[in-house]
């Protein structure tokens, strides 16, 4: 069996290395072309990249339909396997190659169709979610389900970590898609439901509002951890403050939405219900700190807006 892998960040990487350790063949990998990182906006391979330059593995940065075609044209796989790669592909490319473009969604769909399923999952509360092993079709994240696993949110999950624990479940679906093609047996359901979508999150999707109550506030901050990140801002200077590690705070007493309370080595911020524990910040233009030091360090009476 001959594949072609496409992926880009981290997450992709579990199921890479799973499909080199089967007995299939991976003829080339694509991924997204190296972009500027950083200040001092340094050009940097994607590590599904890097992963494929250290193994030795064919590699290619398409930026345009022509490009993959000419990768597909090339290499012949008989089965693409995708994971991340972060573009959407035209009929032109599904139909190149004869066994079809296999997709990892990190969700169980139809709920949660789009870029973002993780955060927005975490956003909307659910306590269950998984991965989704599916074959691509010219709808976004509509085609037929080959294999799906299910998995338990933990009530800490950051988008991160549950991504992170996603991205290793992953790997059983795609061995034994694999396997299942190499014998001619992948039996294929439509999906069935009502669907939900979650498009990437903007930039102000992690700015929390105090007035809410402490259950939604810790839900946003998880699920825009760590990216693109939780965020507030000081009501005397109206400047950023990056909330870097935030928690609950058992049988703790009330303290205002916004305000900000100091107790027994601890600092609190109060919200709409009950106050959260405030562990980590940083401050604009500074560095990462404790909170204890960034309130200590605060004029008195500073309060935190949306």
């Amino acid at each position: 069996m001959r594949v072609l892998f496409a992926g880009s960040p981290d997450v992709a990487l579990p199921g890479l290395r799973a499909l080199l350790e089967t007995s299939c063949d991976v003829v080339g990998v694509i991924t997204q072309p190296a972009q500027p990182v950083g200040r001092k906006r340094i050009l940097t391979d994607t590590p599904v990249g890097r992963f494929a330059q250290a193994e030795h593995l064919p590699l290619a940065t398409p930026r345009d339909t022509p490009g993959i075609l000419e990768c597909v044209r090339e290499w012949k796989p008989d089965i693409a396997v995708v994971v991340a790669y972060g573009r959407l592909l035209p009929p032109s490319v599904l139909e190149a190659v004869s066994q079809g473009w296999w997709n990892v969604h990190f969700s169980l769909l139809p709920r949660w169709r789009g870029a973002a399923p993780v955060p927005h999952a975490i956003l909307a509360g659910d306590d269950t979610t998984g991965v989704t092993l599916f074959r691509l079709d010219s709808g976004l994240d509509t085609g037929a389900v080959a294999l799906t696993q299910r998995h338990h949110i933990a009530p800490d999950d950051t988008a991160t970590t549950l991504l992170t624990k996603l991205s290793e479940i992953a790997v059983g679906p795609v061995v034994e898609l694999v396997a299942r093609l190499e014998d001619g047996d992948v039996p294929l359901t439509p999906q069935s439901g009502q669907p939900s979508f979650a498009p990437k999150p903007g930039t102000n999707f992690g700015q929390l509002d105090w007035r809410e109550d402490d259950a939604a506030l810790y839900r946003r901050f998880r699920a825009a951890t760590a990216q693109p990140g939780a965020f507030t801002s000081r009501l005397d200077s109206s400047s950023r403050v990056n909330i870097l590690s935030l928690a609950p705070a058992r049988n703790h007493a009330p303290v205002a939405p916004g305000h900000l309370a100091l107790r027994e080595g601890d600092v609190f911020v109060g919200t709409g219900g009950a106050p959260l524990l405030l562990d980590t910040v940083q401050p604009a233009g500074k560095a990462a700190m404790s909170a204890q030091d960034w309130f200590r360090g605060l004029p008195r009476g500073v309060t935190l807006g949306g």
